[in-house]
């Protein structure tokens, strides 16, 4: 096992940091993926592509909660278009993330709204 791997705290920003990309993730632990798939497959039982994956839905579900919309949601998490995160978010929840939404989060309020919801002008 390499000491490399152990040493890492951070894997949300590192899996971030590489796009949520194996690959990537690999090459900025200065590991092949190889070394990354048996980290992964002996610490999570789970492959980093998998892990990866869930962490994106994860991640999905709080932006979804805190009211983002589902291109921001995707565009923020690095999933390449919409329909292929709102299918990787209901096969995780069992929901889409329209369905998700609305039970669980209300409107965001951009700060322009705050201020005149506050009654404040600009």
């Amino acid at each position: 096992m390499s000491a490399r791997l152990l040493r890492i705290q951070e894997w949300e920003q590192l899996a971030r940091a590489a796009s949520f990309q194996p690959a990537r993730m690999a090459s900025l632990c200065f590991v092949s993926q190889r070394q990354l798939q048996r980290f992964f497959e002996y610490h999570s039982h789970a492959t980093p592509s998998h892990w990866l994956r869930q962490l994106q839905c994860r991640l999905a579900r709080q932006l979804i909660a805190e009211g983002y919309s589902n291109k921001a949601a995707a565009c923020e998490l690095k999933f390449s278009n919409d329909s292929h995160f709102c299918r990787e978010f209901k096969k995780a929840f069992g929901v889409t993330p329209q369905t998700f939404a609305p039970t669980f989060a209300g409107p965001k309020m951009s700060p322009m709204d705050n201020n005149v919801a506050n009654g404040q002008s600009f």
